[in-house]
């Protein structure tokens, strides 16, 4: 208690007597703190709100237009599966280095009108000054490439854009609510709205290809038979129209072998058209039925106002910070370090 009185007696004596000094010093410091804040690149943030489907109950109403349009004995067991793509997974799918690199190419333009990809915008290659950007852009282009595995390989420009934009953007999952948020910050206003958008188109359409990926490939595949199994009908029934023309007014046990062996082709190419034809409807119905729908409770909005930085805050501290400096500078200039802490000792 001694010593902080006597701390306190000494520090404002000191500072009025070094009063220039402390204000130069906290002068100083304030100057720098609003370059600091002029300096540093504004960020901009832009959310989006979209709302998943639930899929409870969908597969019954698949099954009642079923039975409604005729279609029966088809089966629709997986209907009611259970969704592998769960919102709570939403988030990975937009930190997932195919989708970075997909943003990376992504041809978006400023709030100047110039045009750009978020790859170029986020590190320019300026090529002049910067050697360490140089080597990091040894390949200048950004797409992706792939060894003969198959697997992804990334050069370190890619990599390093590739994380800048993952700390960029975030996914947000309310499981109350079942909203999903999306933001993208960025040093542009219009360019965090694009993101933003771009990333929610990605999301949606992956989600809706992941889910009606599997029917889509059994629709193409059925479309292809249902061409074969109808050419297939139409000449059956051509060569037997043409058997019965040329055969009017014959009877002849092998005429009548053959018209049995016609009829009962043609029978067989409707039977087989007819079912691929059915089962082409049920593929329709289910590609519908595992088509999500993302309703969209805020759509990305361009900020006016930025997020960061905080000039005033900045300023502020580094004024303190100054003042503080400043101070114990007045302090140690009045009484040498030593004779303080000796002192500090004494009373303690």
């Amino acid at each position: 208690m001694p010593f902080r009185n006597r701390f306190v007696g000494t520090l404002l004596p000191a500072i009025w007597h070094n009063r220039w000094r402390v204000g130069l010093v906290t002068l100083a410091f304030m100057l720098s703190g609003v370059a600091v804040a002029l300096l540093l690149p504004e960020e901009f943030v832009s959310e989006a709100r979209i709302i998943p489907e639930m899929t409870n109950g969908s597969g019954s109403v698949v099954k009642r237009l079923a039975s409604v349009a005729g279609i029966g004995g088809l089966d629709f067991s997986d209907a009611d599966d259970v969704d592998a793509v769960r919102p709570d997974l939403y988030p990975n799918i937009l930190q997932s280095t195919p989708f970075l690199l997909y943003l990376i190419n992504q041809r978006i333009k400023r709030q100047t009108g110039q045009a750009t990809t978020v790859g170029e915008f986020l590190l320019p290659d300026t090529g002049v000054g910067w050697s360490w950007r140089q080597w990091l852009s040894s390949g200048r282009q950004l797409n992706r490439s792939a060894n003969q595995n198959g697997l992804l390989q990334l050069t370190p420009r890619q990599r390093d854009i590739a994380d800048d934009i993952s700390g960029r953007l975030n996914t947000r999952l309310d499981t109350r609510s079942g909203i999903i948020t999306i933001s993208a910050r960025m040093p542009d206003p219009l360019v965090a709205a694009t993101v933003t958008q771009r990333a929610m188109t990605y999301l949606t359409r992956y989600v809706t290809e992941y889910r009606t990926g599997k029917a889509r490939h059994d629709l193409r595949f059925c479309e292809q038979q249902l061409q074969t199994a109808r050419q297939r009908y139409r000449d059956a029934q051509y060569a037997l129209f043409m058997h019965n023309d040329r055969h009017k007014n014959v009877v002849l046990q092998t005429a009548t072998i053959e018209k049995h062996r016609l009829d009962t082709e043609l029978v067989l190419a409707q039977s087989v058209y007819n079912q691929l034809a059915q089962q082409r409807e049920q593929i329709k119905l289910r590609v519908q039925e595992r088509t999500p729908i993302f309703k969209t409770l805020e759509p990305p909005t361009i900020p006016h106002q930025r997020v960061s930085p905080k000039r005033t805050i900045l300023v502020v501290l580094f004024t303190a910070v100054g003042l503080t400096i400043g101070s114990l500078m007045a302090l140690l200039n009045q009484q040498p370090w030593d004779v303080l802490w000796q002192t500090f000792l004494k009373n303690n």
